[in-house]
C-alpha cells in the first residue's frame, strides 16, 4: 500500500476561520499585526482613513464566512494552481531520431530507435528543476510512437530490448527516484494513441481491419494494463505516487479508429493514486473528456487568454467536456460546472524532443513573458525541458532554467505591500469581522482572505506608503478554495497622495493569479477594485506588488539590438523651451511621455545610424506635424486616430546614410502631439530583417511562401531560420521539422523564402488550428530581427468549413464598405464574388467552399481600413451611371486648425467620436480659416449631385455654412447655409443637398472651410453622385465555337454596344453532351464560364467560348466507324449514363464513379464497376458488321468487362482483363475483342461486369470496322496464304515434294485472286484447300534400312522423308561377297547395288543380306550391276540421252557375257566394272523445280494487274517467257536453269505497286493567287517580287511534271505561300518586320509561319520524313525561311526574305531535277 498523503483541505470556512481568528487576538496582544513574507518578518501600520477600514476597525465578531461557490478546487487542483510551475520531460526514441511523432519507424527494432548507451542523469534535470522553483514535473513514459521508456511486460517494443544497460535500464524508475530524493511531485503522461501496438484499431485474427464487434485484440485491455502495470508498482512516482495522468488528446489523420474505454481507465487511476487509494484527492487527469481536471489551455505556446475562468462545463453521460475553446485559447466559463485547471504547455527549446537544430532555449525574457502570461492569466505554466540523445540536459538548457528560477525568486522576493510605513484599506470589510480584514492579504497565508459583506458585490483595497515606490508588477490572488467569480478588477495609482487616480491596468478575471506588468511606475498609492455577480462577493487571499528583476521586467516594444531613448534622455531629446509637457503613466514606454498641443512647438533628436523610428500616442484629439531630417522635411505624420493608443508607431524613416543624423519635428497644429521614445538601427549598415505580414491563413495540405524585408542597410550577408512552433496545430497537422534558412545578401532588401511553412491533411474534425513561425538563429551577431519577428498561422479545418459557415462569413462582409477601406478592397470583392458564386453552385466541391472560404477569410483580414486620404490614396470620384461614393470627413488628407483670434482658437476644429455618426466620428468645431482638405481624382468633368450629412446648433439667424473650392479652380467653388439640425433642443444629424462642377477631370485637392467669420457645421459624410457627366459607348464582340452558344442582352451581328462604366452579361450554353471548355476575354482565358459579365466598361472587348464534349447522348450520339480501316475511339467517360447497384453483391462501398489519372488518355477513366453496376453509351452505327474493339485498362487482379445492347442489336459478349500490378503498382494494358453489329441505327452500348466480377479501370475503346456484314471475311484465308507462302519461300524449301510446291503455289496463286466481293463459301473452301496442302507437303515418311553380315546399305536405320519425294539406298557387299537377297516391305526384289523409293507416300522397309563368293566364277556380282543399270536406264528424265545410250551398250555387252557359259572370271569382273563405270558417268539433266515453282509464284503475281504497273507486270512476263524456254529444253545446263529462276524471281521483286492519286488543286490556286499580285510593282520591293515569281516557276514545273509526287507537290505549295507572306511592301522599308501588319498578320506570328501550313502537311504532314524536309532542304532555304525573317528583327529584311525565296525556289528546282534524272 502507498502512503497517502496527509493533506487536509476544508472548504466550509467557519472552523478553519476561528483557528485563525485565535492567531490574530495573539497578534493584537503583541500590538502589532505580524505579517510573515518570503523573507523575514515586516509590520504593516494601519491608519484610518474617512470612509475606509482598517484591521483595527475590526474585531472578531463572530461573522460567518461567505458562502462558497457550488464548483471549487479538490486539493490536488488547488495545490497545483498554487505550485504555479511544472515542468514536462519528453525523451524517447525521437529524441534519437530528432523527429517530433514517430510515425515512421516502421518495424525497425527498440535496439535502433533508441540508443541511448550512457546513464541517464536524472538527478541532475529534477534537482535543476526544484532549484528553479517547479514543484512537479511530468515523465512521457509512452509517446505516440507507442515506444516504452520503463521495462513493460506488456511489449516488447520498449527500454528492454534495447542496449541500455544492456536491457536492464528503467528510465521511468530513475526519474522516479530522483522525484523522491528531492520530494518534487510526478505526472505520468501515458500516451492513448498508438501507432506501433498491434491491437489498436480494430483488426481480424487476419489483421484485416474489421469493426469494433469483431476486433480481435482490444487495445483497452493493452492501455489498461500498462497503466496498472505503472500505478501499482512502489518504484515508480514520488514516493510510489502520482498526482497527474495526461493522456494526451493528439491523433494523427485517420487515428479515429479506435474508441477508447476510459471509464475503466479511470477507475484504475483513481484505485491507485485517488481517494480509493486514501488519499486526499483523486488524482487529476489530463485529456480525459467530461473526467478531466486539468485541461489544455489552447495552444502549445505556454500562454492563458487574458482572462481565463478555471471552469468548463461537462456532460458526464455523454463524456463530453467545453472549455469555451476559441483558438488558440480554451478560456473557460464563468459558470461553468466543473473545475478544470488551465494548463499552459510550453516548451523551452523549439522542440518536445531534443535535437541538434531544436536546442537552443528561449531568452529570459521570452520566459518571462510565458510565465505571465499564463500563471499571471489564472493558469499553471507547464514547462518542457527535454534531455538529449546522451541522457542529460544540455547545460545551456539548465542554465536558463537556473536563470529563469533566480529572475522569479528576486521579482518575487519583495513584497513592497509589505514595506514599513504601508497602510491597507478597505472599501468594506465583512462585519467588520478580523477574518476577513484588509491586512489578510498579505499575510503570506492563502486560506485567509479579505472579503465583503453580503450584498456588496463591489469592493477595493488601497495601499499606501509613506514615501513613493517604483514598481512594475502587481499581484492579485482570488481566494479559490470559495470558487472563482471575480469578473471585473482595476489597478489604480497616485504618483502622489495629491495626484488623480490612473489606470494600470483593468480586466476580468483574477482567479489563481493576476499578475499586472507595466512599465515602472512611481506611486504612493495603489487601489485594487474588484467586482463579481449578483449573490456572491469579492474575495482576495493575497496582494502584492513588485519591482521585477532585470529578466522579467516588460521589454520595450524595439527589437532587440536597436537602439531605444526614452523622451525623458535630455542627452539626446532637445524640446523647445515652451509648449511641451512631460508625463508618465504605465502605458507608456519606460513609462514616460511628452506632449505638446502648442503649434510650432518642436524637438529634435539626435543619433547615430540608418533607420529611426518614433514612438508615441494616437489619439482622436491629437494631430499633424511636420518632421525633418537632416534639415530636409520628410513626411508629415498624422497622429489624429478614432481611439487612442499609446507606444505605437507615429513615424518611421526611410533608410539613411549610416552616420549621425538630427531628427526634427515641428508641431503643425494646437491638436496634441505626443512622443515617448525613439527606436534606432544601428549596426553599421547591416540593417534589420522581420516577416512581411504578422498573420497568415493556410489550408491543409499545402506550403506557404514568406516575404522575408529588411531595413536599415543591406551591408554584407544575413542569415536566419524560420522556425515553426506549436499552437493549438499539433505535429501531425503541419511539419515541425521544417526550418528554411533565410538569406539576403549584400545589396539585397527582400527575399521570398518558399516553402516557408507546409501543413498536413488530418481528416479529423478538428475546427481551425494555428501554430506559429518565427525568425530565429540570425547571423551575423549585430544583425536585427524586426518588430514582426514571428506571424501567427491558421489553418482552415478542411473537415468543418461547410456551405453555412462560408454564408455567415459572406453575409459579413458583404455588410462591407469600399469607402471605409483604402488598400485590400479589389481582392476582397473579387474573393467575395467568388464565394458567393461557390454557394449559388450547387455542384461546387467541398474543396470549392473551402478554398472560397479561405480566400475570402483571408481577403477580409487584409483589408486596411483608411484613416484618411492621400496623393497615394484619391477619393474617386464617381462618374458611372447609377453610382454613387461616399467621403468620410474625418478621412481628410489634411486637418489644419488655424489659431488666428477670428477663427475661434479656444475651439479647435478636430475628429470626435459619435455613435451616431456613419463610421463612429465626425468632423466638428469647424470654423472660419479653418481648412479640411480631400486629395481627389475626378475621371470626367461635368455635375455633380452633393448629399452632405451635417448637424448645427447654430441659431436659424447665424447658420453655419461651407465653402468649397480647389487650389488650382478644377471644381467651381461653391458656397452655402445650411439648417440648424435640432430635434427637442438636441442637436441631430441632417442633410442637405446641392450641386458642384468639375471643370477639369485629373487629381486635385478639395478645400472645404467656414466661409467668411461664420463657423461650419459638424460633417459626418458626402455622398457624391454623378448628374451631368458624358459617358461613351463600346462594341463587345461573341463569338461561340462548335458545341454550343454565347448570347447576351441587346447581341445583334456577334456584338452588343455598351454604354461606358456600365455592364454587360453574357451567357454561355453548351449543346447536348457538350460542356464549356474555355472561356476567353480579350484572347486571355478566364476558364469555364457559364456566364461572365463585362464591370464598368471603359474599352471594347472580345470574348470568346469554346466547348468540349463530355458525353454521348441520344441527340449526339459515339458514332461506329463507317469505313474499313478507320478508327473511332470512344472514350469511357463519356457515358450517356451510369447506374451505381447498392445491392450487397455489387460492391456498394465502392460506387462506381469518373476517376481522374495521367494514365488515362484524357485525364479521366471509370472506375469502381461491379456486378450490377451499368455503363449505357447511345451510338449510331450505319455499317453492321465485325468490328475490332481494343480496351485500354488497369486492374488490380484478374477482371472481366461484358458487352451488349439493350435490344440485341450488338450480340453479347465478354473479355477477360487480366490484372496489371507489376511490382505493386498498377501498369497500363489493352484488351481485345470482337463486336458484332447485327443491325443498322441507333442503339445503347452497355457495359458492366458479368456475373458477380468486378470490372477493371476503363480509359477508352479504340474501335475498328474490320467487316461489313454482307462482305466475304478474308481473314483466315489470308491467314493460311501466310502460312503456305512461308514453306514456298523457305530456304530449304527443297527438302519437300517439287511438284506438291508447285500445287501449293497454284492454291496460293488462285487464292490471292478472291476479294471481299468473292462468296464466302469460295474463300471458305480455297482456304480449307490451302490448309489441307500446307499440311500434305509437309507429312514424313519412314523409311527403315537394314543389312546382313558382309556389307552394308546406306543410309542405314530409320530415315524421315517428305510425302512426294524419292530416297535412294546404296548397297555395297564386302571383298568377297555377294548381294544374296534384297528385300523392299517384306517382298523379294531383283538384287541390285542402288535402290531408289520414288514418290514416297507411306511408310517403307527395304533389308538386304550378302553371300560369300564361290570358288567357281562368280556372277552374281555382275547380275546386280545389270540390275542396277536397267533401273537407271528406265530414268529418262533424270540423264542426258548420250550417257544413257552408253550405259545401254555396257549393260548389253555385261549381258553377253553373263550368258556365256564358260565366262571366265576376268571376263565377268571386266563386264561390272565397264557397267558401274558406265553408270558413274551418267550425265544428270538439269534441275528445274526451282525454276518450275519461281515460274508458277510469278504468275500468280503478273495476274494481279490491279495491283502493279503495266511496266513492272510486262517485265515480269518476258522473265517468264524465258524461263518457261529453257524449261522445254531437255538439254538446258543447271547453270542455264538457275540464272533463269534468279531472272525471275528479280522481275518479280521490281513489280511495281500503282501509285495513289495526286492532288494539285491546291498547288493550283496557290500559284493563281499568286498570280494575282507578283505584278504589283508598285506596292511591293523588286526583291520580294522576284522571290515570289521564282517560286511561281517552280511550282508551274512541279504542275507540268505528270510524274510528280504528292510530297514535291506540298512542298511547291508551301514555297508558294512562304513567298507571297514575305512580300515587302515599299512602305515598310524603315519598319521592324516583326511587327509589321502585312495581309493583317505579323509576320513572325502570323498563320503563314505558325498556323496550318507551319503544321500542316507541309511541315508535319506526307513531307514529314521525306526528301523534302528532312533531306538536304530541311536546313537550307526551304525550311529556313521564317527562321530568317525572325532573325533580321532590325532595319530592312527585305533582301533577305528575297533571298530565302530564291533559295527555296532554287531548292525545289534542283530537287525535281534530280528525280528525273532519277526517273
Amino acid at each position: 500500500m502507498k502512503n497517502a498523503d496527509l493533506l487536509r483541505f476544508n472548504n466550509n470556512g467557519r472552523n478553519e476561520m476561528k483557528k485563525k481568528t485565535l492567531s490574530m487576538i495573539m497578534g493584537l496582544i503583541l500590538g502589532v499585526t505580524t505579517v510573515f513574507g518570503s523573507i523575514g518578518t515586516t509590520t504593516v501600520t494601519v491608519s484610518a482613513a474617512s470612509g475606509e477600514v482598517t484591521d483595527a476597525d475590526c474585531a472578531d465578531n463572530n461573522t460567518d464566512a461567505p458562502a462558497a461557490d457550488e464548483v471549487v478546487p479538490d486539493a490536488n487542483q488547488y495545490k497545483y494552481q498554487k505550485d504555479e510551475l511544472a515542468a514536462f520531460c519528453h525523451f524517447g526514441p525521437n529524441t534519437f531520431n530528432e523527429v517530433e511523432w514517430g510515425e515512421n519507424y516502421g518495424d525497425r527494432s527498440p535496439a535502433d530507435i533508441f540508443t541511448l548507451t550512457n546513464d541517464f542523469d536524472a538527478d541532475t534535470l529534477v534537482s535543476t528543476l526544484k532549484n528553479a522553483g517547479f514543484k512537479k514535473i511530468i515523465v512521457t513514459a509512452k509517446h505516440h510512437d507507442g515506444f516504452c521508456i520503463w521495462n513493460s511486460a506488456y511489449t516488447d517494443y520498449c527500454v528492454k530490448n534495447t542496449n541500455y544497460k544492456s536491457g536492464q535500464g528503467d528510465v521511468l524508475a530513475e526519474i522516479s527516484a530522483a522525484c523522491t530524493k528531492y520530494e518534487l511531485d510526478m505526472g505520468l503522461y501515458l500516451s492513448p494513441w498508438d501507432i506501433h501496438e498491434p491491437s489498436y484499431g480494430y483488426y481480424d485474427a487476419n489483421g484485416n481491419p474489421t469493426t469494433k464487434e469483431n476486433d480481435a485484440k482490444d487495445y483497452n485491455d493493452y492501455y489498461n494494463n500498462q497503466l496498472t502495470e505503472i500505478l501499482s508498482n512502489d518504484k515508480y512516482g514520488n514516493n510510489g505516487h502520482f498526482v497527474e495522468v495526461w493522456m494526451d488528446g493528439a491523433k494523427g489523420s485517420g487515428a479515429n479508429a479506435q474508441e477508447y474505454d476510459f471509464t475503466r481507465w479511470f477507475n484504475t487511476i483513481q484505485k491507485y493514486e485517488g481517494k480509493a487509494a486514501h488519499y486526499d484527492a483523486d488524482c487529476m487527469l489530463f485529456g480525459a473528456g467530461a473526467y478531466t481536471t486539468v485541461r489544455w489551455i489552447g495552444n502549445e505556446d505556454g500562454v492563458a487568454y487574458e482572462d481565463t475562468w478555471s471552469k468548463s462545463t461537462v456532460n458526464v453521460d455523454a463524456n463530453t467536456i467545453d472549455s469555451n475553446g476559441s483558438t488558440p485559447y480554451t478560456k473557460g466559463y464563468e459558470n461553468g460546472n466543473k473545475w478544470t485547471v488551465p494548463e499552459c504547455d510550453g516548451r523551452i527549446t523549439s522542440g518536445w524532443f531534443w535535437g541538434t537544430n531544436k536546442c537552443t532555449p528561449k531568452t529570459i525574457s521570452q520566459l518571462a513573458t510565458m510565465y505571465f502570461d499564463s500563471v499571471g492569466h489564472n493558469g499553471t505554466m507547464l514547462l518542457n525541458v527535454p534531455p538529449n540523445n546522451q541522457g542529460t540536459v544540455d547545460q545551456a538548457i539548465l542554465d536558463r532554467v537556473t536563470e529563469f528560477g533566480n529572475n522569479l525568486e528576486e521579482t518575487f522576493r519583495t513584497n513592497l505591500v509589505k514595506a514599513e510605513g504601508t497602510t491597507i484599506t478597505a472599501s468594506n470589510v465583512r462585519g467588520n469581522d478580523i477574518d476577513f480584514k484588509p491586512g489578510n492579504v498579505v499575510d503570506g497565508d492563502d486560506a485567509t482572505y479579505w472579503t465583503t459583506d453580503d450584498g456588496t458585490k463591489s469592493g477595493s483595497l488601497t495601499i499606501k506608503w509613506n514615501t513613493a515606490k517604483k514598481f512594475d508588477v502587481v499581484s492579485i490572488e482570488e481566494a479559490i478554495q470559495k470558487g472563482q467569480h471575480i469578473n471585473s478588477y482595476k489597478v489604480e495609482y497616485k504618483t502622489s497622495d495629491s495626484a488623480n487616480w490612473q489606470t494600470l491596468k483593468s480586466g476580468v478575471t483574477i482567479g489563481a493569479k493576476r499578475l499586472v506588468r507595466t512599465s515602472p511606475v512611481s506611486a504612493t498609492q495603489v487601489k485594487i477594485t474588484v467586482g463579481t455577480s449578483d449573490g456572491k462577493v469579492p474575495m482576495l487571499s493575497e496582494v502584492g506588488v513588485y519591482k521585477a528583476s532585470e529578466g522579467f521586467q516588460l521589454a520595450g516594444t524595439a527589437p532587440e539590438g536597436m537602439e531605444t531613448t526614452s523622451v525623458n534622455d535630455t542627452s539626446k531629446f532637445t524640446f523647445s523651451s515652451t509648449g511641451w509637457n512631460p508625463q508618465t503613466g504605465s502605458s507608456y514606454i519606460n513609462g514616460q511621455n511628452t506632449w505638446s498641443n502648442k503649434a510650432n512647438a518642436e524637438f529634435t533628436y539626435t543619433f547615430d545610424g540608418t533607420k529611426v523610428y518614433l514612438m508615441g500616442t494616437k489619439d482622436p484629439g491629437h494631430g499633424s506635424a511636420d518632421v525633418y531630417i537632416d534639415g530636409q522635411l520628410v513626411e508629415t505624420i498624422n497622429t489624429n486616430a478614432t481611439s487612442r493608443s499609446t507606444g505605437t508607431k507615429i513615424f518611421e524613416s526611410a533608410d539613411l546614410t549610416d552616420g549621425h543624423h538630427t531628427l526634427r519635428v515641428v508641431a503643425k497644429t494646437r491638436a496634441a502631439i505626443g512622443v515617448e521614445a525613439a527606436y534606432v538601427i544601428n549596426n553599421g549598415g547591416v540593417g534589420m530583417i522581420e516577416l512581411e505580414n504578422s498573420a497568415y491563413t493556410m489550408n491543409e495540405e499545402s506550403t506557404l511562401d514568406v516575404k522575408v524585408k529588411r531595413v536599415g542597410g543591406t551591408k554584407g550577408t544575413i542569415t536566419a531560420k524560420i522556425q515553426p512552433n506549436p499552437g493549438s496545430a499539433i505535429q501531425d497537422d503541419f511539419n515541425t521539422e521544417l526550418a528554411p534558412t533565410v538569406t539576403l545578401n549584400d545589396g539585397e532588401s527582400e527575399v521570398t523564402v518558399q516553402k516557408a511553412a507546409e501543413t498536413r491533411r488530418n481528416t479529423n474534425t478538428t475546427g481551425d488550428r494555428v501554430f506559429s513561425i518565427e525568425l530565429t538563429e540570425k547571423t551575423p551577431e549585430n544583425a536585427i530581427i524586426g518588430f514582426n519577428s514571428s506571424a501567427r498561422i491558421t489553418i482552415k479545418d478542411a473537415d468543418a468549413i461547410n456551405s453555412e459557415k462560408l454564408q455567415t462569413l459572406v453575409n459579413q462582409s458583404a455588410e462591407l464598405k469600399e469607402n471605409l477601406y483604402s488598400g485590400g478592397w479589389d481582392t476582397f470583392a473579387a474573393a467575395l464574388k467568388a464565394a458567393q458564386e461557390a454557394l449559388a453552385n450547387e455542384s461546387a466541391t467541398d474543396a470549392t467552399i473551402r478554398n472560397a472560404y479561405t480566400a475570402l477569410e483571408t481577403a477580409k483580414n487584409a483589408l486596411v481600413a483608411r484613416t484618411k486620404y492621400t496623393t497615394d490614396d484619391r477619393f474617386q470620384f464617381p462618374w458611372k451611371t447609377g453610382t454613387s461614393a461616399t467621403l468620410e470627413a474625418e478621412f481628410a488628407t489634411e486637418l489644419t486648425n488655424s489659431n488666428a483670434s477670428d477663427s475661434d482658437p479656444s475651439y479647435p476644429m478636430k475628429i470626435a467620436a459619435n455613435t451616431d455618426a456613419s463610421n463612429g466620428s465626425f468632423v466638428t468645431d469647424m470654423a472660419y480659416k479653418d481648412v479640411l482638405k480631400y486629395a481627389y481624382h475626378a475621371d470626367k468633368t461635368g455635375t455633380y449631385h452633393v448629399v452632405m450629412r451635417y448637424r448645427s446648433g447654430s441659431d436659424v439667424n447665424a447658420k453655419n455654412g461651407i465653402r468649397i473650392t480647389e487650389a488650382d479652380g478644377k471644381i467651381t467653388e461653391k458656397t452655402l447655409e445650411v439648417d440648424p439640425t435640432k430635434e427637442n433642443n438636441s442637436v441631430v444629424f441632417g442633410t442637405v443637398e446641392f450641386d458642384i462642377e468639375v471643370t477639369e477631370a485629373g487629381d486635385g485637392m478639395i478645400s472645404v472651410t467656414a466661409p467668411n467669420t461664420n463657423k461650419g457645421p459638424g460633417i459626418d459624410y458626402f455622398i457624391i453622385t454623378p448628374k451631368n457627366v458624358a459617358v461613351e459607348s463600346y462594341d463587345i464582340t461573341a463569338t461561340a465555337g462548335e458545341g454550343g452558344t454565347i448570347t447576351a442582352e441587346g447581341l445583334a451581328d456577334g456584338k452588343v454596344s455598351v454604354t461606358e462604366g456600365e455592364s454587360a452579361t453574357f451567357t454561355i450554353a453548351a449543346n447536348d453532351g457538350y460542356e464549356v471548355s474555355d472561356v476567353k476575354v480579350d484572347g486571355t482565358s478566364v476558364g469555364k464560364r457559364t456566364s461572365y459579365t463585362f464591370e464598368n466598361v471603359t474599352a471594347a472587348h472580345t470574348i470568346e467560348a469554346t466547348f468540349a464534349f463530355i458525353n454521348y447522348t441520344a441527340a449526339n450520339p459515339f458514332e461506329f466507324p463507317t469505313t474499313k480501316g478507320t478508327t473511332k475511339t470512344l472514350e469511357a467517360e463519356h457515358a450517356t449514363e451510369l447506374i451505381n447497384s447498392n445491392d450487397s453483391d455489387s460492391d456498394p462501398s465502392w460506387p462506381l464513379s469518373l476517376g481522374t489519372g495521367d494514365w488515362a488518355s484524357n485525364g479521366k477513366f471509370l472506375n469502381g464497376m461491379a456486378y450490377k453496376d451499368y455503363a449505357k453509351y447511345a451510338y449510331v452505327a450505319t455499317v453492321p458488321g465485325t468490328y475490332t474493339v481494343t480496351g485500354t485498362y488497369r486492374a488490380g487482379a484478374a477482371n472481366k468487362l461484358a458487352f451488349s445492347e439493350e435490344n440485341g442489336k450488338i450480340t453479347a459478349t465478354q473479355v477477360d482483363c487480366p490484372s496489371t500490378s507489376e511490382n505493386g503498382s498498377l501498369t497500363v494494358k489493352t484488351f481485345t475483342l470482337t463486336l458484332e453489329v447485327t443491325e443498322a441505327g441507333a442503339g445503347t452500348l452497355i457495359l458492366t461486369a458479368p456475373d458477380t466480377n468486378k470490372a477493371p479501370q476503363l480509359d477508352k475503346f479504340d474501335i475498328v470496322l474490320t467487316k461489313t456484314a454482307d462482305e466475304a471475311d478474308l481473314t483466315e484465308l489470308q491467314t493460311a496464304i501466310t502460312n503456305a507462302e512461308a514453306i514456298l519461300n523457305a530456304a530449304d524449301k527443297d527438302k519437300y515434294s517439287a511438284a506438291a510446291l508447285v500445287e501449293l503455289q497454284e492454291l496460293v496463286n488462285a487464292g490471292k485472286q478472291l476479294t471481299t466481293a468473292s462468296s464466302q463459301a469460295d474463300v471458305d473452301a480455297k482456304k480449307a484447300e490451302i490448309t489441307a496442302k500446307t499440311a500434305d507437303i509437309q507429312t514424313q515418311f519412314t523409311i527403315t534400312a537394314t543389312a546382313g553380315n558382309g556389307g552394308k546399305i546406306a543410309p542405314t536405320g530409320a530415315t524421315n522423308v517428305y510425302k512426294g519425294t524419292s530416297k535412294a539406298f546404296t548397297i555395297t557387299p564386302n571383298d568377297g561377297y555377294h548381294v544374296d537377297s534384297l528385300t523392299v516391305d517384306g517382298t523379294a526384289v531383283d538384287v541390285v547395288t542402288e535402290y531408289t523409293f520414288s514418290d514416297v507416300t507411306a511408310n517403307h522397309t527395304i533389308a538386304v543380306t550378302f553371300a560369300k563368293d564361290a570358288m567357281t566364277v562368280a556372277k552374281e556380282n555382275l547380275l546386280a550391276a545389270i540390275n542396277t543399270a536397267n533401273e537407271k536406264l528406265a530414268q529418262t528424265d533424270a540423264y542426258t540421252p548420250a550417257s544413257l545410250e552408253a550405259l545401254q551398250n555396257a549393260v548389253d555387252e555385261a549381258q553377253t557375257v553373263y550368258n556365256k557359259a564358260d565366262a571366265t572370271q576376268t571376263e565377268v569382273d571386266n563386264a561390272k566394272a565397264n557397267v558401274e563405270a558406265k553408270i558413274a558417268a551418267l550425265k544428270e539433266k538439269a534441275d528445274k523445280s526451282a525454276l518450275r515453282l519461281a515460274v508458277t509464284a510469278a504468275e500468280g503475281e503478273a495476274a494481279l494487274t490491279d495491283k502493279y504497273t503495266e511496266e513492272s507486270i510486262a517485265a515480269l512476263q518476258t522473265a517468264i517467257d524465258a524461263a518457261n524456254r529453257v524449261l522445254a529444253d531437255d538439254n538446258a545446263t543447271q547453270a542455264e536453269v538457275d540464272a533463269q529462276v534468279e531472272a525471275v524471281n528479280a522481275a518479280k521483286a521490281a513489280l511495281e505497286e500503282k501509285k495513289a492519286p495526286v492532288v494539285k488543286e491546291e498547288l493550283e490556286k496557290a500559284v493563281a493567287d499568286a498570280t494575282e499580285v507578283v505584278g504589283a510593282t508598285d506596292k511591293y520591293t523588286a526583291a520580294s517580287l522576284a522571290a515570289l515569281q521564282s517560286a511561281i516557276d517552280a511550282a508551274n514545273e512541279v504542275l507540268q511534271n505528270s510524274d510528280a509526287t504528292q510530297d514535291e507537290i506540298d512542298a511547291a505549295v508551301q514555297a508558294v505561300k512562304e513567298a507571297r507572306a514575305a512580300l515587302k511592301a515599299k512602305d515598310d522599308d524603315k519598319k521592324d518586320d516583326s511587327n509589321k501588319d502585312d495581309d493583317k498578320k505579323d509576320d513572325n506570328n502570323g498563320s503563314d509561319n505558325n498556323g496550318g501550313n507551319n503544321n500542316g502537311n507541309a511541315n508535319n504532314g506526307s513531307n514529314n520524313h521525306g526528301s523534302f524536309n528532312n533531306g538536304s532542304s530541311n536546313n537550307g532555304t526551304a525550311n529556313g525561311t521564317s527562321n530568317v525573317a525572325k532573325a533580321a528583327k532590325t532595319g530592312d529584311t527585305s533582301n533577305v526574305a528575297g533571298m530565302a525565296m530564291l533559295c527555296l525556289a532554287a531548292g525545289l528546282v534542283v530537287v525535281m531535277a534530280k528525280r528525273r534524272r532519277t526517273n
